[in-house]
């Protein structure tokens, strides 16, 4: 029996005009569901607006709280993305809300972003541009770059980001690179032509350091004060993943003593970036705004898997890979994992 589901998207407006809800439109349409957009940003709107609905759809990170939970009279919150620190996981449980992701939904997209801050990092790729444009014609100036040939890559988690990632390093520029993950095997590792090592050879050893690992309490600040001395001197900090890994000001101050030689972020632990934000100032780090994810065919990837999912659940079946809190599962009556 299909349920007739009612389905909000809480920010549509997230991505501006890159995003379109035709799929989603077709999957609810299939089942005589309905289809709301949204543009809620606090716990109060989604109270308010969204409560009643049987699934809300998140395409950035709306506040989904204990206390939005505990109103929510509905089933499932699905996030466009793969992230769900905006999501409190544990109240989720205790009140049986099924939260879904997006996992592998802009893997090349991520790769592609990382490939590009460490590229234009040692090649000054910033630093040339921003005195050109001043004027300035730097020609052999700045940092005297090194080949990738000579350099060891360290990925901090190898998932499926870094995992081809590693591939462009030692394929493409024949780099040595090292992981650290206690979820990998070093026959996994091997398998990639990559060494696993502990977290302090990661440190000790990387010239390139980028992270790929998802933010859990195990993981906030695990890159601070003490990581960064132990640490290379010109070693380069890249993140990709979340800025609640790196503890900031403990960034700023290494960058600033020069205990690492700089950082390439798409990510921080505040966002958007505060004004007074002294990393936005150094000649020595490479600023994104959270984009890694961002492109054509992730965002068309991440429409078909919302589909898929309320398709899904029209029909009382869920898609175990989703769920990120599977504790639920056998509480929800009427519904089949598969």
């Amino acid at each position: 029996m299909m349920r007739r589901l009612r389905v909000a998207v809480l920010d549509s407006k997230y991505l501006g005009d890159a995003a379109r809800f035709e799929r989603e439109q077709a999957a609810v349409d299939a089942f005589g569901g309905q289809l709301c957009l949204f543009n809620l940003k606090t716990e109060e709107e989604i109270i308010s607006q969204a409560s009643d609905f049987d699934v809300l759809l998140c395409c950035g990170n709306p506040p989904i709280t204990r206390r939005v939970l505990e109103r929510y009279k509905g089933l499932a919150v699905i996030r466009y993305g793969i992230g769900v620190n905006s999501v409190d996981l544990q109240a989720a449980v205790e009140y049986g809300k099924l939260i879904c992701n997006s996992p592998g939904f802009c893997v090349e997209e991520l790769v592609m972003h990382a490939s590009a801050l460490i590229l234009a990092s040692l090649r000054n790729v910033a630093y040339y541009n921003q005195r050109i444009k001043a004027g300035q014609w730097p020609k052999a100036k700045g940092p005297v770059p090194r080949r990738l040939s000579g350099l060891t890559v360290g990925l901090f988690g190898f998932g499926a980001s870094a995992r081809p990632l590693a591939d462009v390093f030692i394929q493409g520029f024949h780099s040595r690179c090292i992981v650290c993950d206690p979820c990998v095997s070093r026959e996994e590792a091997a398998e990639r032509g990559a060494e696993l090592v502990d977290f302090e050879t990661l440190l000790r050893e990387s010239d390139v350091l980028s992270i790929h690992a998802p933010l859990i309490p195990d993981t906030r600040h695990v890159f601070n004060r003490d990581a960064f001395r132990k640490m290379k001197p010109g070693a380069l900090l890249v993140n990709v993943a979340r800025g609640g890994l790196v503890r900031e000001p403990d960034l700023i101050e290494a960058l600033r003593a020069g205990e690492i030689g700089g950082a390439a972020l798409d990510v921080l632990e505040t966002e958007p970036m505060l004004p007074d934000n002294p990393l936005k100032d150094m000649d020595n780090v490479i600023l994104t705004p959270h984009s890694g994810f961002f492109g054509r065919e992730a965002i068309e990837t991440g429409h078909e898997i919302a589909a898929m999912l309320i398709g899904r659940l029209a029909e009382g079946r869920i898609v175990r890979r989703n769920v990120v809190n599977p504790e639920v599962l056998e509480a929800l009556e009427g519904y089949t994992a598969e």
